[in-house]
């Protein structure tokens, strides 16, 4: 089964940019490092509040603007304690659309 969806187009996101989706109630940032594109929940799991959209990126670290979490948008594991790991979405591109794989 192909569970992939198509959320945006790749010039929506230019490189260093990232954008905030609604996809069956679930927001999902998407951010585009490198031509790289990463999709996480854009929710922070410590409070449950703070939109990851508004955090400081370093490389391919999220850090929460709220209580400074920081989230691997590879992995979404969190550097306080893998009981806030936070989901990620895996990623790919075809033909300029951006893809987003759900369970």
């Amino acid at each position: 089964v192909n569970n992939y969806r198509v959320v945006a187009e790749t010039k929506e996101i230019p490189c260093g940019e990232r954008k905030r989706i609604e996809v069956n109630g679930q927001r999902i940032t998407i951010f585009n490092i490198d031509n790289i594109y990463y999709a996480i929940k854009d929710t922070c799991p410590h409070k449950g509040t703070a939109p990851l959209i508004r955090g400081t990126l370093d490389g391919n670290i999220i850090s929460c603007p709220n209580h400074g979490y920081r989230f691997d948008l590879k992995t979404g594991d969190c550097n306080i304690s893998s009981v806030f790991n936070t989901k990620v979405y895996p990623v790919k591109v075809e033909d300029n659309s951006i893809l987003i794989h759900f369970d």
